[in-house]
């Protein structure tokens, strides 16, 4: 039995326990016998009273709410593609003489009912007319209303009901899916001007693209503060979520990062899988490491923020394991994962240790030798990997990606005056970047502070590019690196007009060059030859 069962006695607890004995025949919404049975102990007790019933005819839950609605609880089914309806129908007792409300409607949408529908209690305790609604065939975030009409017309209508729409949806379904992997809504909360909200979301869809992620759409919620539940109002959150699933969408990402308390709020009320824009981006940098460094720090980064977050769809009568060595039967999954984890973290700590005490000898044998070092910075995806390929004829991986390199990757170049020079690449930087990921960046960012000249690598086709100058500047900034040496290039004028790209070089004293065509790549390697002069 689920909801508000204060105040019931032991007389009615049992009643509503033996519904659960019930069973609906083919064929049926319910009984008359136990929608009669339903109203008047409704109607006895003044709460709404409702049951779900599966496509076998078996009542599955029993809940109980107080007079004016019912909180159906989280049924826990899984979404699959060709069978979009959730396998359950609800049917439960208004008091009041109204028919389904707009939270009754709620549910359907949202849990995927096969039907919903509310009898009418007299105040005799007899049932009145029912109101049945069922998600539309036609449009998956709308629905159609049936009634009020007896119970036995509701009954004529309902046999061929549920087969007609999840037939007809499946195909709507399909025909919404972009081909081939996730498809996601993305949802932007926050209080900043229209343009940065749009210039936020554009990130995010770039990241959701570089974690091969389709977006099927953006949705915007203008809030001052965010809610410490819900991140928004549980109206918006549920109208994103009708629109999500009437995308055909698997899944929402939000492009903030979610506190624990979110996390378990929006994942609890909603069967759609839940993404913050650290998880995105820790994703990200999963596939993309390669090194030992790499992958330790990404695996570190990643336990730091499950950690606090475990058991955030977990029951908490979920138990396992007791006995010897362990804390007892008591224990929860929760509790195992967190002391496993904490152990995981520990170990990681040691090992990074480890590696950057060889880093550090390495960077002191280059001081040593006295041989120049250049760092290549920038916005993710600027075409820094293009350019040292270019200037170096070597083959670094290079995608039309974010976070495509995300080890540090150094390279020997020889400059115009015959001397040599070790340039480096570095993981792209980005806005907004959440502060347990900057230990991601430490293993590259290390480089920088021993480097001889800092290359600022900017796309200029980028209709942003000052917003992505201005990020670098502040990261830089941050990490107290503003006093290195810097030369600022503008990558990729092939794509402006001529003029435009020789006006915007000379207004931010840049060297413009394109890395992919090999424009002017002679007169970088003297820009960075006289910079390494001086």
């Amino acid at each position: 039995m689920y909801g508000n069962t204060a105040g019931l006695s032991h007389f009615h607890r049992k009643g509503l326990e033996r519904i659960y004995r019930r069973r609906i025949p083919p064929g049926l919404l319910i009984t008359d016998e136990l929608l009669l049975y339903l109203s008047r102990l409704s109607r006895e007790l003044g709460r709404q009273l409702a049951v779900l019933i599966d496509r076998k005819g078996k009542i599955t839950h029993v809940v109980a709410g107080n007079d004016h609605q019912i909180v159906i609880p989280n049924l826990g089914q899984r979404r699959v593609a060709e069978k979009r309806l959730a396998g359950y129908r609800c049917v439960h007792t208004h008091l009041k003489g109204e028919t389904l409300t707009q939270d009754d409607l709620n549910d359907l949408l949202l849990l995927r009912l096969d039907a919903i529908a509310a009898v009418d209690v007299q105040k005799s305790g007899l049932p009145g007319n029912l109101s049945l609604g069922h998600i539309s065939a036609a449009k998956e975030d709308s629905y159609t209303l049936i009634g009020p009409a007896p119970l036995v017309s509701i009954n004529d209508a309902f046999p061929s009901l549920i087969g007609e729409v999840e037939e007809e949806l499946s195909r709507t379904v399909v025909a919404k899916k972009v081909e081939g992997g996730n498809n996601a809504l993305l949802i932007h909360v926050s209080n900043m001007p229209k343009e940065a909200m749009d210039f936020s979301l554009d990130e995010l869809a770039e990241l959701a693209r570089s974690a091969e992620i389709n977006v099927a759409d953006r949705v915007i919620q203008r809030r001052a503060l965010p809610d410490p539940k819900y991140l928004m109002g549980k109206g918006k959150l549920q109208e994103f979520m009708i629109k999500a699933l009437s995308l055909g969408a698997d899944m929402v990402i939000f492009d903030t990062e979610l506190t624990p308390a979110q996390i378990k709020a929006i994942t609890d009320f909603t069967d759609l899988e839940v993404l913050d824009r650290t998880q995105l981006i820790l994703g990200i940098f999963e596939k993309r490491a390669t090194s030992r460094d790499g992958k330790v720090r990404v695996a570190l980064a990643q336990m730091r923020y499950l950690l606090p977050r475990l058991g955030a769809k977990e029951s908490a009568l979920s138990r396992i394991r007791g006995g010897i060595g362990l804390r007892g039967p008591g224990e929860t999954t929760a509790e195992v994962q967190r002391r496993h984890l904490q152990s995981r973290i520990t170990a990681h700590e040691r090992e990074l240790r480890s590696l950057k005490d060889k880093r550090t000898e390495k960077r002191k044998q280059r001081l040593r030798s006295e041989v120049k070092t250049i760092s290549i910075i920038g916005y993710t995806n600027a075409g820094k990997s293009t350019l040292i390929n270019r200037l170096t004829h070597s083959d670094l991986v290079v995608k039309n990606l974010l976070f495509s390199t995300l080890d540090p990757a150094s390279r020997k170049l020889r400059l115009p005056n015959g001397e040599f020079a070790v340039i480096s690449d570095t993981v792209g930087l980005i806005r907004n970047m959440p502060e347990s990921l900057r230990g991601v960046f430490r293993a590259t960012m290390e480089e920088l502070a021993e480097a001889d000249l800092l290359i600022n690598v900017v796309d200029v086709s980028n209709p942003d590019f000052e917003d992505h100058i201005k990020v670098t500047d502040e990261i830089l900034e941050d990490l107290k690196l503003q006093e290195v040496p810097r030369l600022l290039v503008f990558n990729k004028i092939e794509m402006l007009d001529a003029e435009l790209a020789h006006d915007l070089c000379r207004r931010f004293d840049a060297v413009g060059i394109s890395a992919a065509a090999q424009l002017n790549l002679g007169g970088l390697l003297d820009a960075i030859t006289q910079k390494l002069i001086v």
